[in-house]
């Protein structure tokens, strides 16, 4: 009679919703008349159900009063004794009392030194900050795994290997795992070139793939320059092979010259020499022999439409023969026998010499 005296009044306090018997606080659940609400989002509440208990440190502060979906995501709606203060940054895990027990929700509140602002009514558990324990079937699987020995013999095998193959490599192993490292390292520290390397693969391949018909166009157009290449095969291999033969011959040609072609060399190397040595007299040189008689400075002396000159002309007997008269060939100059022709310049102080004699 009491007890469904108590449904009843369950039932009415409950109003119009009736969401099933997990709807009803069960006695013993209560957290007070006073407390704040908070929601927790989880990604999976496996058997948890409402008027599960809250705990906090193995203290029950709460109760869950109904667990929602919102998307793919269990939001389940939790009551917090008002005398409970916990962290804004409190994490929930989902929980279990025993193997084969109920679950629950545990909060946990960080260190003291990490723990930050208060959590209070409305505020969300996000999340990222909820966690899930492995359930009683992951374990049992696990051990089924484990005392089977599905897979351990395998895993022995394979480390027996491994240790025969390292023994006595220890240094080797070592020296092969820091180049590696180094390798690892230098990818790492190329990962943005990497990166955009493979953008710029992308970005070529889809201007390849922009431009298809294009290339196919170009394919097919090309197509009889290949034909035409094909019937002239035997004239490009004829043309091949006489270039082989020609390079052959120039290089028989410079193999046997090669000697006389040093001695050439040797033989320009001095007055090369020479050459290098005269440095910028050279072109000067040549550049006063294009203003002879006057000096490249003579238009210096220009004054208007005049210019003063001033000569020394050397006009004795022994300059007028030898630098004027010595270097004109007479006799080829002046009619007659050359035997009877004499020098202007000498032939005062020589003897007359006798007449020719002979006729008839």
């Amino acid at each position: 009679m009491i007890l469904a005296t108590t449904l009843v009044s369950s039932i009415l306090v409950a109003g119009c919703r009736f969401d099933g018997p997990n709807s009803i606080p069960l006695p013993n659940n209560a957290i007070g008349d006073e407390s704040y609400t908070v929601r927790v989002e989880l990604r999976d509440v496996q058997n948890l159900v409402g008027n599960s208990i809250v705990k906090a440190d193995n203290v029950t502060v709460g109760i869950i009063r109904r667990i929602e979906v919102d998307g793919y995501t269990a939001v389940a709606t939790v009551d917090i004794d008002e005398s409970v203060e916990l962290s804004k940054n409190v994490t929930a895990q989902l929980a279990q009392t025993s193997v084969l027990g109920s679950q629950y929700l545990e909060l946990t509140t960080p260190p003291t030194a990490s723990a930050t602002g208060r959590l209070a009514d409305g505020d969300t558990i996000a999340l990222g900050a909820s966690y899930e324990y492995p359930a009683t079937e992951e374990v049992l699987a696990a051990l089924s795994l484990l005392l089977n020995g599905s897979g351990l013999q395998q895993v022995r095998t394979i480390m027996s290997e491994l240790n025969q193959a390292v023994g006595g490599r220890e240094e080797s192993v070592n020296s092969a795992v820091g180049r590696i490292e180094t390798f690892v390292g230098g990818l790492d520290a190329q990962r943005d070139n990497i990166v955009r390397a493979i953008d710029s693969l992308d970005g070529l391949a889809q201007s390849l793939a922009d431009q298809n018909a294009t290339l196919a166009a170009g394919i097919e157009q090309i197509q009889p320059a290949l034909a035409v290449l094909e019937e002239q095969r035997g004239q490009l291999v004829t043309m091949l092979d006489s270039v082989g033969r020609f390079g052959a011959q120039a290089a028989d040609v410079l193999r046997s010259s090669r000697a006389d072609l040093a001695a050439n060399l040797q033989s320009l190397q001095p007055v090369l020499t020479e050459l290098a040595n005269s440095g910028k007299d050279l072109p000067e040189s040549l550049l006063l022999a294009a203003s002879v008689p006057f000096p490249v400075t003579a238009m210096d002396g220009l004054r208007g439409d005049y210019l003063n000159l001033f000569l020394t002309v050397d006009l004795s007997a022994e300059a007028i023969q030898n630098k004027m008269l010595g270097s004109i060939p007479l006799r080829d100059l002046l009619p007659g026998d050359p035997g009877r022709l004499v020098n202007p310049m000498t032939a005062p102080t020589e003897p007359t010499p006798a007449p020719a004699t002979g006729g008839r």
